[in-house]
C-alpha cells in the first residue's frame, strides 16, 4: 500500500499488489480499490495490479475534490499515479465510475501509454447522447434525476456541513434509503438486490466504517451533481486506437445496450462482451464468467506488440 502525491498537494491511496505487467483498475462509485482483490489474486503471479482508491471513496475518502470537475480531476490523478509509479505501457480497467474516470483520461491526456483498455458498463456521456438514451440510468433517467433533484433540496435544507450522525433522524434514514435504491439498481441477482437491503437497513453503521465512509459525505454530493451536469467525451472515443474491450450487462439498469452498441462502432479496435445474466456490477451477478472473460481480457493484452 501507498499513498501517492497529486498535482494539488493531495494524495491518493494505491493498492499494489503482485508481479508482472501493469495493471491498473478503477472501482466504481461507493466502492473502494480492494473490491478487485477477489478477481486479481489469481492472477497476481503474472501481473502487477495498481487499485487506487478514488478521491472520495476507502481509504481517499478525505483526499479533497476541492470543488474542482470531478472527472477532469480524476483523468489527471491516472496521469499522477502513472507517473508516481514511472508506468508505461499500462493495461487499464473501470467499472462504472472508475470507467467513465477511464474514458475521460483518454479524452484527457490519451491513451499514449496505455496497452489496452477493459471499459466496464459506462459509456460516452452520463447524459443522454444523439446516439439515443445512452446516458446513466436510460431511459428512467428522467425519473431517476427527478429523485436526485429532490434528495439535494433535502441536503441542501439539512447543510451539507451537517457531520451524517448528527443530520435529523429523518433525513438520515431518508439519504440512506435514497442511496439503497440506486444501488439496488445495479444488480440484476434478487439475492444480491435483498443483501443491499438489508445491509443498508440493519447495517448503516459497519458499512459507512468498511464500505462508504462518512467523514466527509458531501463528496458524494459533490460527484453526484458531476453525473448529473454530464460531460460529453463521445467526440473522443474514435481516437482510442488500443484493443478495448467492453462489457455491459444484458439486464443493467444503469445504461441501455445500445450505448454500448454505439461506443463498439466508434472504437476502431473494439469488442463488446454481454453478461446475459448481470445487471450493472456483473462481477457479483456472473463471478465465474466475468473472472473467465476479465482472464481473457488480460492474456489477449500481452499479445499485443
Amino acid at each position: 500500500m501507498a499513498w501517492i502525491p497529486l498535482r494539488d498537494g493531495e494524495k491518493l491511496h494505491v493498492i499494489s499488489v503482485g508481479r508482472g505487467s501493469p495493471v491498473v483498475l478503477l472501482h466504481g462509485f461507493g466502492s473502494r480499490g480492494m473490491h478487485w482483490l477477489p478477481n486479481i489474486l489469481p492472477l497476481a503471479h503474472r501481473y502487477r495490479f495498481y487499485l487506487p482508491d478514488l478521491r472520495g471513496f476507502g481509504n481517499s475518502h478525505n483526499t479533497d475534490l476541492n470543488n474542482r470537475d470531478v472527472f477532469q480531476t480524476y483523468a489527471d490523478d491516472v496521469q499522477d499515479l502513472l507517473d508516481h509509479f514511472q508506468l508505461d505501457r499500462v493495461i487499464l480497467g473501470g467499472l462504472s465510475t472508475g470507467a467513465f474516470a477511464c474514458l475521460n483520461y483518454h479524452a484527457v491526456h490519451g491513451f499514449s501509454r496505455v496497452r489496452s483498455y477493459l471499459n466496464i458498463e459506462h459509456v460516452g456521456d452520463s447524459l443522454h447522447s444523439e446516439y439515443g438514451s445512452t446516458g446513466l440510468f436510460g431511459k428512467r433517467q428522467p425519473e431517476i434525476f427527478a429523485r436526485f433533484r429532490e434528495t439535494l433540496n433535502v441536503i441542501e435544507q439539512a447543510g451539507e456541513e451537517t457531520p451524517y450522525w448528527d443530520l435529523p433522524e429523518e433525513v438520515r434514514t431518508y439519504l440512506r434509503d435514497q442511496m439503497v435504491y440506486i444501488f439496488r439498481q445495479a444488480f440484476n441477482r434478487r439475492w444480491n438486490r435483498f443483501a443491499v437491503s438489508a445491509g443498508g437497513q440493519f447495517g448503516e453503521r459497519l458499512l459507512t466504517q468498511i464500505l462508504m465512509p462518512i467523514d466527509r459525505w458531501s463528496t458524494y454530493v459533490q460527484i453526484l451533481r458531476a453525473f448529473m451536469a454530464g460531460r460529453n467525451i463521445w467526440p473522443s472515443l474514435p481516437h482510442i486506437t488500443v484493443p478495448t474491450t467492453l462489457m455491459t450487462g444484458r439486464h443493467s439498469r444503469y445504461f441501455d445496450l445500445e450505448g454500448h452498441e454505439a461506443m463498439l462502432e466508434l472504437i476502431p479496435r473494439a469488442q463488446l462482451v454481454i453478461f446475459e445474466h448481470s445487471g450493472h456490477v456483473p462481477m457479483a451477478d456472473e463471478p465465474l464468467r466475468f473472472q473467465q472473460e476479465f482472464t481473457r481480457f488480460l492474456l489477449e493484452s500481452e499479445d499485443e506488440p
